[in-house]
């Protein structure tokens, strides 16, 4: 991503629900999820507070906070650092934070990787040409692929498999059903797992947009 000075939170023109990642200068590096209340134009932005254990995250007045999301106008990243300015705990817990002086725009990269547990049915055709669901697990997503373990998966090197999987993205539930290609093979003696580098093959536009805002959301894998 890269620093763009032109726009401004306010030209974002993003709606109360819009789900934030934020991390508090100070506090543990795990990103905390929280939801856009408002913003008031050039002073203020109004967040929920972080829920942890089903408490609201205790935060100080003045700490410093980087906060990310997934913009749908721009198609893209946006992150920005900001300082809070007033806590509330009535109605509801929520924060006030400082308008972010400039904004940081940006595609997620093909190469940004979020690490996953997910669930996934791979489906085969067999050689007598039954279709055949084999469960495994995704361990980590990207735009345009992934990374698949399972414990046996009759498949080859560039094979085409079929998987179906299921993301959540600012509290909805989107069934993935993608095809893909094996790129690569491995496998694991100690665990008794194979892992499978798969490449997304003609993904529609929807899917690869969830696929970009789920990615953002999560911890990054290397």
């Amino acid at each position: 991503m890269s620093e763009i000075g032109d726009p401004t939170f306010n030209s974002l023109k993003l709606l109360p629900g819009q789900i934030l990642q934020l991390e508090f200068e100070g506090y543990n590096k795990n990103r905390n999820r929280s939801q856009l209340v408002g913003y008031y134009k050039d002073r203020s932005i109004i967040i929920s507070t972080p829920i942890q254990q089903g408490i609201a995250v205790s935060v100080k007045l003045n700490t410093k906070v980087k906060v990310r999301l997934f913009v749908n106008q721009i198609n893209g990243a946006c992150a920005f650092e900001s300082i809070v300015i007033h806590v509330s705990v009535t109605p509801f817990p929520h924060l006030y934070l400082t308008m972010p002086d400039r904004l940081v725009l940006g595609e997620v990269r093909k190469s940004t990787r979020a690490a996953a547990n997910i669930i996934t049915s791979v489906v085969i055709v067999t050689i007598d040409g039954q279709r055949k669901s084999v469960p495994s697990v995704i361990g980590n997503l990207s735009v345009d692929g992934a990374r698949l373990s399972c414990q046996q998966l009759p498949t080859a090197l560039n094979e085409e498999i079929n998987i179906v999987f299921k993301v959540s993205v600012s509290d909805i539930e989107h069934i993935m059903r993608i095809k893909a290609t094996v790129r690569s093979i491995q496998f694991d003696e100690a665990r008794d797992t194979h892992f499978h580098g798969l490449e997304f093959v003609d993904v529609k536009a929807s899917e690869r947009e969830t696929l970009r805002a789920f990615v953002l959301s999560q911890p990054h894998s290397s």
